[in-house]
This record gives structure tokens, C-alpha cells and sequence, in this order.
């Protein structure tokens, strides 16, 4: 499970470096780092075909939240704050997470979003959309980053670097104080891939039969979506980030296709009294 937590992580740092190389350094470098964009969801879907798209649906449908742990450049980047804030912590002051319901306040984002793509109001998408998010940061250093994009929309590139302002403010905040908040709360493309994500034929499972309570696994849950009392992971939040699994002493946290039951105490009490002589 170690290996899955390790190419996760190199893959996003590759994906993350393309993504800002395409957008600061000189286009003869386009070439080679465009892939950062060719794999982005909304690109493709508001494209005419669509083939990005249809790859991320199947690959969420069999493993779950896949693009927000690689290829997301906005997730690779409040990762690094939030590793950033765990060093800073030391040992003295650890970074430890707790698990947190679920707010509806991620679907009327999502509703709005698709409101304002249909309705052809672009000025929102490009606000919130993880790929334009980057590109408003990537707007701060350097400006014709955005300047096509905001020009179109009838304003200029010094509204493209206040958006860039502003994403970053609010990703840095967000993953100082929530772990991958804007994720599992904000995020549109993550909040339609959390309703795919709930049919994936993979999911996080906790097996009640081997877990011993020790908790690592929920505190190191970026997504707060791990609870341990109950043996749950709310898999439509989980980012697919595979730290649960890396710190699991028992091997108790998993991926898996079959879903765990939980343990029936009065099962097990009748089986241990049936063994005794």
C-alpha cells in the first residue's frame, strides 16, 4: 500500500510541475509540458470531444478520486502546504486531523457552476475550476498566463491577477486550516467526482477485524472523511491520497471491492462461550 502513497505523490509532483511550467515558462517549452492540460477534466469537457472526460468518469468509476490526488494541480498544491505545516509543527506541535461530517454547501456550489456553463456566465467557472485556479495563481508571476481568458470575458489581465490573488489566499488558507477543505467543500470538479465516486467498484474499507482503534488513520486524513469509531470512510470526500493506508500498523485500512461488515458483538460472545469446554 506504501507503493500506491508513493507514485500517487510522484505522479502529482510531475503533473504539478508541467502545469506550472506550461503556464510561466517560454511556449517552446509548450511542447513537452502540455500534457499538464491535456489532462484536465473541464478542458475536455467543454471541448468537442470529450475523451478526457470519459476516461476520468471510467477511472473514477473503478478506483474513486484518482485525478484529485495526481493530476489536479490545485490538490498537489495544498498538499505542499500541508506538508509544509507539518514540518513547521515539528514534533512538538504534530498536525493531527479528526473526522468531519460532510456540508451541503459543496452541491449548491455545483449546482451554481453548472447553472453558470449553461447559461454561458464563464466569469464563476474560471473562479473556481481547479485548471483556471492555477492559471490565476500562475497569473501573479506572470500575467499573459490568463490574458486571452479574461480579455474574452471582457475584462482585463489585472482582473485575472486579482482572481490569482485570491485563488491562492483562498488554497493556502484552505489548506492550512481544513487539509483538502476546498476539495471536499468547494471544489466542483471534485464534488461530481465525489458522486461518481460513490458507485467505484474500489473504495476505502476499515476492517472492524484487525483495526485496534490507534487512530492514525483518521489523524492523517487530509479529507477528515476517515472515522474510526464505526469503522467509516466517507469514500465520496476520499481524495485517494492513500496516507491512511502508509500509517496503518495492522494493515486494517484498505482498498478493496467487497465492503466490510461490521463485527456483532453478541455474535462474537455467543461463538467464544460455545468454544468453551
Amino acid at each position: 500500500m506504501k507503493n500506491l502513497r508513493l507514485i500517487r505523490i510522484i505522479l502529482s509532483l510531475i503533473f504539478l510541475i508541467c502545469a506550472v511550467a506550461y503556464l510561466l515558462i517560454s511556449p517552446a517549452f509548450r511542447t513537452f509540458t502540455q500534457v499538464a492540460e491535456k489532462t484536465q477534466i473541464i478542458l475536455s469537457a467543454l471541448s468537442t470531444t470529450m475523451g478526457v472526460t470519459i476516461v476520468w468518469v471510467i477511472l473514477t468509476l473503478l478506483l474513486g478520486r484518482v485525478y484529485c490526488s495526481t493530476v489536479c494541480p490545485i490538490g498537489t498544491l495544498q498538499d505542499l502546504v500541508i506538508w509544509l505545516r507539518r514540518k513547521a509543527g515539528g514534533r512538538r506541535h504534530p498536525l493531527r486531523y479528526s473526522y468531519r461530517s460532510a456540508g451541503k454547501m459543496r452541491y449548491q456550489v455545483l449546482i451554481i457552476y453548472i447553472g453558470c456553463l449553461i447559461i454561458g456566465v464563464m466569469a464563476i467557472p474560471y473562479w473556481l475550476s481547479p485548471w483556471n485556479m492555477m492559471r490565476n495563481i500562475c497569473c501573479i508571476a506572470n500575467p499573459t498566463a490568463v490574458q486571452t481568458t479574461w480579455l474574452t470575458l471582457g475584462m482585463g489581465v489585472t482582473a485575472g491577477m486579482a482572481a490569482g490573488v485570491v485563488s491562492a489566499g483562498l488554497i493556502i488558507a484552505c489548506a492550512l486550516f481544513t487539509g483538502r477543505g476546498y476539495c471536499t467543500d468547494i471544489c466542483p470538479i471534485g464534488t461530481a467526482l465525489g458522486l461518481i465516486d460513490n458507485f467505484a467498484l474500489y473504495h476505502i474499507e476499515i476492517d472492524p477485524e484487525t483495526c485496534v482503534n490507534c487512530m492514525k488513520c483518521e489523524e492523517v486524513c487530509k479529507s477528515q472523511c476517515v472515522k474510526v469509531v464505526g469503522r467509516y470512510v466517507d469514500n465520496s470526500r476520499c481524495v485517494r491520497c492513500f496516507d491512511c493506508m502508509s500509517v496503518c500498523p495492522n494493515n486494517a485500512i484498505r482498498m478493496q471491492i467487497n465492503r466490510n461488515r461490521p463485527r456483532n458483538p453478541l455474535l462474537q460472545k455467543s461463538t467464544t462461550h460455545a468454544n468453551i469446554p
